[in-house]
């Protein structure tokens, strides 16, 4: 019966797709294969927008794209339920078949929810913002979010929100793990998009490696936000199949360098201790 239900989950999609090449929907030219990319990064608009809503002429800017292409591909998003369309707004915002990819994409993967009672602990007793992140492209993305009860935090963080991958705690944290090949080819990534502040950015990515090879963890004042304090430890899963960063931020006034200090090596015990539940097969299905 599993195995007869296991067919029938396989045969779903291929059957969806079946239908939508037979009634014109879709098809296997270079065309299609363009707009798929396309559609993809309009979707990935969103996910990097930190509001929720957002309307044809916003989503062209984002995405560099003619305003009548970005309007068919918002259309075509729509007609399949990756997007919805307020009416009373004249606004998009992600549909539910973007839920059901992403929980498809999380289901499998326990280490959330290993990190996350040690994310609750951090954010409670210190009063932060504590989070797991990882890198996608340029960016940093959080995968797994605590806030404290008493919150001081003034930007807000959710999973899925972005931030930079240079000039921040939690991205100088993974560049400290991360094999030399991927460093060099992201330093000449970054080096491209940040030319006017690419120096100070530099010196300030070296500066925290320098730091995880000292202390394990890293610190960052007042960096991408004049007003948020920020500190984290990389986290490697092993065989370093994947790096991630432990990482909490606050107001700067509330966030001091003595308390960086302490959540520094926080992060860093919980680090080994996840590494170590991970190696012992704790964090597999």
């Amino acid at each position: 019966m599993v195995n007869d239900m296991n067919d029938l989950d396989a045969e779903l999609p291929r059957e969806r797709v079946r239908r939508r090449r037979k009634s014109g929907e879709i098809s296997d030219d270079r065309d299609f294969v363009n707009a798929l990319g396309r559609g993809l990064i309009v979707l990935e608009a969103f996910s990097a927008s930190n509001e929720i809503w957002l309307n044809g002429m916003e989503v062209a800017e984002r995405v560099d794209l003619p305003k009548p292409t970005t309007s068919r591909l918002l259309q075509a998003l729509r007609s399949q339920g990756y997007l919805y369309y307020s009416p009373g707004r004249r606004q998009y915002r992600l549909g539910a078949s973007v839920l059901s990819l992403g929980f498809a994409a999380r289901e499998p993967f326990s280490l959330g929810d290993l990190v996350k009672p040690y994310l609750r602990e951090l954010a409670d007793e210190y009063n932060v913002h504590a989070s797991l992140a990882a890198r996608d492209r340029l960016d940093m993305i959080e995968l797994e979010v605590c806030h404290s009860v008493n919150t001081l935090m003034t930007l807000r963080l959710e999973v899925g929100s972005r931030i930079p991958l240079a000039g921040t705690a939690t991205g100088h944290a993974l560049f400290a793990a991360l094999p030399d090949v991927e460093r060099d080819y992201l330093f000449e990534r970054l080096r491209e998009r940040h030319q006017k502040h690419w120096a100070e950015l530099e010196a300030s990515i070296n500066i925290g490696r320098r730091e995880v090879e000292d202390v394990g963890y890293t610190t960052a004042s007042a960096s991408w936000n004049t007003d948020i304090n920020g500190v984290a430890a990389p986290l490697i899963l092993p065989g370093g199949a994947s790096v991630y960063a432990l990482a909490c931020g606050a107001p700067a006034r509330h966030l001091t360098q003595a308390k960086q200090r302490k959540i520094g090596q926080r992060l860093v015990e919980i680090a080994r201790m996840l590494e170590e539940q991970l190696r012992s097969g704790a964090g597999t299905r």
